[in-house]
């Protein structure tokens, strides 16, 4: 069995590198421009490498993480940064579980994660554990919020989280770059990462390792509120990257990825169970291909491959029950795009097929995507306006939908500029919606339906020394044939009849700063309705109700300080009610968290070295993100990172 997964493995990493060889033959005398970033904040565009995302969403809402917060969260994951930092609800089942993103009410398979422009979303589940990936994997972490199925493929209803690499490094005085990171921290909590980096003059190769391990045997007080230990609760993982982009000329660029992840996960119990000797293996294989060329000074064309593995193992030997979820997905993607004076128009045909065999199932079952995608985008008035229109031919099995969209900004004055995004959203239903034994509902409905959004960006200078933003939007989306899991001892997707999305988001900040001196100040909040306004079930009560674990207030504050060579942060953190049942007859508690990070940083000529200290939840506050899913009280962690 090992070796036909090897063999099947190397066998489309094969297909995927001959595929791209025929295609570089075909375009071998074609002609490139450089890359060229506009910064001019009245254009409006995205620095981004996806030719989708970086030009033809100038109305939609994009939020950046900046280099300081990634240095922050370098050596945590994903889901500690974007629910400390991001107003974004984080649905976190506890130490060592899976934890999902909630985007202005959506559910967690409504929202995509895309890694250099890539599906990354389980093929069976629809969704991405974020717990299990770490900041330090990537150079570039952005949101794009709203729907934007057009662009990025039916079931993006939510938001988009976009992951990057970097392909070229941006020192170029450095031939290589080697970085060292440690960190140990409570319950028995330990990390290592090495990265290395090689910058030659046609070639860019990246190497990061990480390996960590924890016990997580914190203190909690159980439904009688007694104090107990957690117990098993052990994990173990490592994972490996590899990134490489080659430059034969200055008008070719071509980029590779390959990434390994494997975790050991004992969960530990609920607070309504009395023991658990629950475990979870998961292993993941990610390879991704990507070439771009310019045909002449306005016209450039590119290809991108990626094969996905992705498998599960969960085990509970007190009811002897033992599954193995293992999905394959593969994606191409080949597009057109051509720039002419104020006019660019993007043309592109993604195809993307997963599979899995469930268990307990005799076949083998698949989900195809065929698409024919295009974009317009149109700038007027000095680049002060931006109109980009959006639409999406897609063939999903046997159903074939039709996605546009429409999105546009203006900025009526260089400090001040106005957005507007308006989609189509569609999501047919996963693979173990569908198939899933027991459990799966063959019966159910794509969910669909339309979001728009709207909003302003202000940037003030108040004063040399002075900086105030703000980012407003408010949103609205309805959501026909809403799919969610329920039941009594086998859980079932269902369709319920309409889901009602509406609110706001607000991004503030003050930046004060002098050459030796930086206080920065932010507020980050979160308004949310997500109603059940229709149902299939008479006399349903969920009608008028907010749905099931979304949060209505969320909001997160900032309080930095960096003199000199030392950088502090306070970060703290409020999320409301939960609702647990669709009536809203059982609730979470809001909870709150205070987080203090504190580093020092020392250049030695060519070499750098950083110490840093992080406490999570300062005030040892007692919460639960999931019922009776106890988190961790007040935690400690010590870096250490060294380059050379």
């Amino acid at each position: 069995m090992e070796n036909q997964k090897i063999h099947t493995i190397l066998y489309l990493a094969g297909l995927i590198v001959l595929l791209f060889f025929f295609c570089n033959k075909a375009i071998a005398q074609e002609k490139n421009l450089k890359t060229v970033r506009i910064k001019h904040r009245r254009e409006n565009k995205k620095s981004l490498s996806d030719e989708r995302l970086n030009s033809f969403t100038p109305g939609m809402k994009m939020m950046t993480i900046d280099s300081q917060l990634m240095a922050q969260y370098s050596l945590q994951s994903l889901s500690n940064l974007l629910s400390q930092q991001v107003p974004v609800f984080i649905k976190s089942y506890g130490i060592n579980s899976l934890a999902t993103l909630n985007f202005r009410g959506s559910s967690s398979a409504q929202s995509q994660v895309l890694w250099n422009g890539i599906p990354l979303n389980n093929a069976s589940l629809g969704m991405a554990d974020i717990s299990v990936l770490s900041v330090n994997h990537f150079e570039n972490i952005n949101i794009l919020y709203g729907g934007s199925s057009a662009l990025t493929g039916s079931g993006n209803v939510g938001a988009a989280l976009l992951l990057d690499n970097r392909f070229r490094t941006k020192d170029t005085s450095k031939k290589i770059i080697t970085t060292i990171a440690l960190e140990a921290g409570s319950f028995q909590q330990f990390k290592i990462v090495v990265k290395e980096e090689i910058n030659l003059r046609k070639l860019y190769i990246s190497l990061k390792a990480c390996g960590q391990s924890a016990e997580n045997n914190f203190r909690f007080k159980d439904q009688n509120n007694s104090a107990q230990k957690m117990a098993n609760a052990q994990l173990t993982g490592y994972s490996g990257m590899l990134n490489l982009g080659y430059f034969p000329d200055s008008k070719t660029q071509l980029h590779l990825s390959a990434w390994y992840q494997h975790f050991d996960r004992e969960l530990p119990a609920a607070l309504f169970e009395k023991f658990s000797d629950k475990q979870q293996k998961d292993e993941s294989i990610r390879l991704f291909f990507e070439a771009k060329k310019t045909l002449d000074i306005t016209t450039k064309i590119y290809s991108k491959s990626a094969f996905i593995s992705d498998e599960m193992q969960y085990e509970d030997s007190t009811i002897k029950l033992f599954t193995n979820n293992k999905t394959f997905q593969f994606y191409e993607e080949i597009g057109w795009k051509k720039e002419i004076n104020k006019h660019e128009l993007l043309l592109f045909v993604p195809i993307n097929i997963s599979w899995t065999k469930p268990l307990n199932d005799s076949q083998i079952r698949y989900q195809n995507k065929l698409a024919i995608a295009g974009a317009y985008r149109f700038s007027g008035i000095k680049k002060r306006l931006n109109i980009a229109v959006n639409g999406r031919l897609e063939q999903i099995n046997k159903q074939t939908v039709f996605l546009p969209g429409l999105n546009a900004a203006f900025a009526i004055l260089p400090v001040l500029s106005l957005m507007g995004n308006i989609q189509k959203s569609f999501r047919a239903p996963t693979l173990n919606e569908w198939y899933y034994q027991p459990g799966g509902n063959s019966m159910l409905k794509p969910e669909k339906g339309w979001s728009e959004d709207v909003g302003y960006e202000l940037k003030i200078p108040l004063g040399r020394k002075l900086i105030f933003n703000h980012d407003f939007s408010a949103f609205n989306r309805n959501i026909r044939d809403w799919i969610l899991w329920f039941g009594g001892s086998i859980w079932t997707p269902h369709n319920i009849a309409e889901v009602h999305s509406r609110g706001f988001e607000s991004v503030n900040s003050f930046v004060w700063q002098k050459p030796k001196l930086k206080i920065h100040i932010g507020l980050n909040t979160s308004f949310v309705l997500a109603t059940t306004e229709k149902s299939y079930i008479p006399g349903d009560g969920s009608i008028g109700k907010q749905i099931p674990y979304s949060p209505r207030y969320n909001f997160q504050s900032n309080f930095g300080l960096n003199i000199g060579k030392i950088y502090a942060n306070y970060n703290h953190t409020y999320t409301g009610y939960r609702f647990v049942t669709t009536d809203e007859s059982q609730y979470i508690e809001p909870y709150q968290t205070g987080n203090l990070y504190i580093s020092y940083q020392k250049s030695f000529s060519e070499h750098q070295l950083k110490i840093s200290l992080q406490c999570n939840n300062l005030w040892d506050n007692t919460y639960q993100v999931v019922y009776l899913r106890p988190m961790p009280g007040r935690n400690m962690s010590m870096g250490f990172n060294w380059s050379f």
